[in-house]
């Protein structure tokens, strides 16, 4: 009720800025800030596009990037497709990635879709789906050496990095969704994630997002922005 209002009454313009002025983390902000230190990707993946919105996003900050929207529930293809036209020198895939080629249950909710099964039963759809390796399906695309990855798959982000390591190679930002708690029947916690990424030269830049939990208000997800090591803008020692 009390959102409502303040939503009623108050500008979202000021109520933006007043959370920027407190540091309360956005991807917004965080892709802004790149952008003025003079970070500006060519080719962009979208993993885990789904309706399209993110890349919709990317878009109003940097217009001028290509982005690949990969999605592994063929029901969106059609919402995607529309969503292209909207975006100059995008594609659209849809692909079901992993480390490994195999056959997978997809279980598919509601408003997201999972390898894994939430612990808690949410009465997925499942579907048969075959698992492909990011380096294999953009190996002869354009988009073989992005400057942006952004993957945010409900917890499989760790197998599709795995499939993902020449691709990794050529990028110096990377967005990946990560959790504190276990929501995923065998999805990893973000301290496994980080690791992995540190393995392959990528440190976290910035946080992104902070999501709570609603029954006790813990942090269980976040967004977390890497970039390559040796990347100027996370090289730097300048402080002011």
């Amino acid at each position: 009720m009390l959102k409502k209002l303040v939503s009623r009454f108050i500008p979202a313009k000021f109520i933006q800025k007043l959370k920027d002025e407190l540091g309360v983390p956005s991807q917004r902000k965080s892709l802004e800030s790149l952008k003025k230190l003079g970070f500006y990707p060519n080719y962009v993946l979208d993993i885990g596009a789904y309706e399209g919105n993110w890349a919709i996003d990317f878009n109003q900050t940097f217009p001028k990037s290509k982005i690949m929207m990969i999605e592994g529930q063929p029901q969106k293809q059609e919402i995607l497709l529309q969503k292209k036209k909207l975006l100059p020198d995008s594609e659209v895939k849809i692909a079901l990635l992993g480390a490994e080629n195999k056959t997978v249950e997809f279980n598919i909710y509601n408003t997201a879709s999972s390898v894994y099964k939430e612990d808690n039963e949410t009465g997925a759809s499942i579907e048969e789906m075959q698992l492909q390796l990011l380096d294999d399906i953009l190996s002869a695309t354009a988009f073989c050496k992005p400057d942006f990855i952004k993957i945010d798959t409900q917890g499989f982000e760790l197998e599709i990095l795995k499939g993902a390591t020449k691709t990794l190679q050529s990028a110096n930002a990377v967005l990946l969704e990560v959790s504190f708690l276990h929501i995923y029947n065998g999805a990893p916690l973000a301290a496994e994630v980080i690791a992995f990424m540190e393995k392959n030269n990528f440190l976290i830049y910035d946080i992104c997002s902070l999501m709570r939990r609603p029954y006790d208000k813990a942090l269980f997800q976040s967004d977390l922005l890497f970039l390559q090591k040796d990347f100027h803008l996370r090289s730097s020692t300048r402080w002011a």
